[in-house]
């Protein structure tokens, strides 16, 4: 959380070229994510996170709360002053919408984007059902009509971040003790349950990449942070995500 802060600061000041970026990572260990603007009492179980080694941290994005433990993390951070993200907030959603669409079809999954009609409005704020996974927003991903890909975004002076969970194999039951509350696994599905076998992380992280090349247009090509980056990324673990204030009830110190 603290790099994708990081970066996004970056576009913020222009220091980034104008190219997003794409991250693809996994948790360890694994972690609970609230959402911005989520109460944390009643999201969480923290006698359960403790026994079984899971962290609790607090996104920049909105959203519900995600268990990622086995998932695959997406970031697409940029600049909303320049092709392909200069549009409105849903038109970003569609945009990223379509290329992991497309990700998903490379591997043989038939994903679609919640339409803006059928889909929950996109942060319910601190109210509504606790789980992420439990309502498909506008041009989330489903399969099946059971919601596959759950993302949020976050707007910041001329940039965005947008962060996403691809779900490799769900335990409902987990998930309900993680967040100490019932999560309905019938309204999410998983890639090993879609593809009938476990999902290859390295053919996935290829799939969304190649799929991001022809839909926004340009190459994806390795990356690294800056220096500047990198001691912002260290702050902001240390000073904001490592901190009860932050994580349990969503309050910044100031700097």
């Amino acid at each position: 959380m603290a790099v994708d802060e990081a970066v996004l600061e970056s576009y913020v000041v222009f220091s980034r070229p104008a190219a997003p970026t794409l991250r693809l990572y996994s948790w360890s260990p694994p972690a609970l994510s609230l959402g911005r603007r989520q109460a944390a009492a009643g999201a969480h179980d923290a006698a359960f996170l403790r026994a079984e080694g899971i962290h609790l941290v607090r996104r920049p994005t909105g959203g519900r709360a995600v268990l990622h433990e086995h998932e695959r993390t997406y970031a697409v951070i940029g600049s909303l002053r320049e092709l392909p993200f200069e549009g409105g907030v849903l038109d970003t959603y569609r945009r990223i919408a379509a290329a992991l669409v497309e990700a998903l079809r490379l591997l043989g999954v038939d994903a679609e984007g919640a339409t803006p009609s059928r889909g929950a409005p996109r942060d319910p704020g601190p109210l509504g059902p606790p789980v992420c996974f439990d309502l498909a927003g506008a041009h989330e991903i489903t399969a099946g009509g059971r919601k596959l890909v759950g993302s949020a975004q976050l707007r910041r002076h001329g940039a965005f971040l947008q962060h996403g969970s691809i779900l490799l194999r769900a335990d409902p039951s987990r998930l309900s003790r993680a967040i100490g509350a019932p999560a309905d696994g019938s309204r999410f599905v998983d890639l090993e349950k879609v593809l009938g076998h476990a999902p290859d992380i390295a053919a996935l992280d290829a799939a969304i990449v190649a799929a991001f090349e022809k839909t926004l247009g340009g190459p994806v090509v390795p990356g690294a942070l800056t220096p500047a980056e990198s001691e912002r990324a260290a702050f902001l673990r240390t000073a904001k995500y490592s901190t009860d204030a932050w994580n349990l009830e969503g309050r910044e110190r100031p700097e």
